[in-house]
């Protein structure tokens, strides 16, 4: 039986198989799905568009840690992003 997780845990693993940096690469969609598990946004519509204060100070913070073009890659996916907030009931 497939959980609800699996679609998710499928692109994970694509995302991690298409990476120079397999395992930076799953470090980074587990703090994404950890970072919006627990955020208290208040613009959702806007967070959702990938736009607007929260969105854009959210991966500032994640460029701190993580190289640029894996955030903008991988947030930028729309079927991740989109899986990502339902599971992390932010839509």
């Amino acid at each position: 039986m497939e959980t609800m997780y699996q679609k998710w845990y499928d692109m994970v693993g694509n995302f991690k198989d298409d990476s120079e940096d397999p395992y930076m690469t799953q470090q980074f969609v587990f703090r994404v799905f950890r970072e919006l598990k627990r955020a208290k946004i208040k613009e959702k519509g806007k967070f959702k568009q990938r736009m607007g204060p929260e969105f854009e100070q959210w991966t500032r913070l994640l460029e701190e840690s993580f190289p640029k073009e894996t955030i903008t890659e991988i947030l930028n996916d729309d079927e991740f992003w989109l899986e990502t907030l339902k599971l992390t009931q932010r839509i």
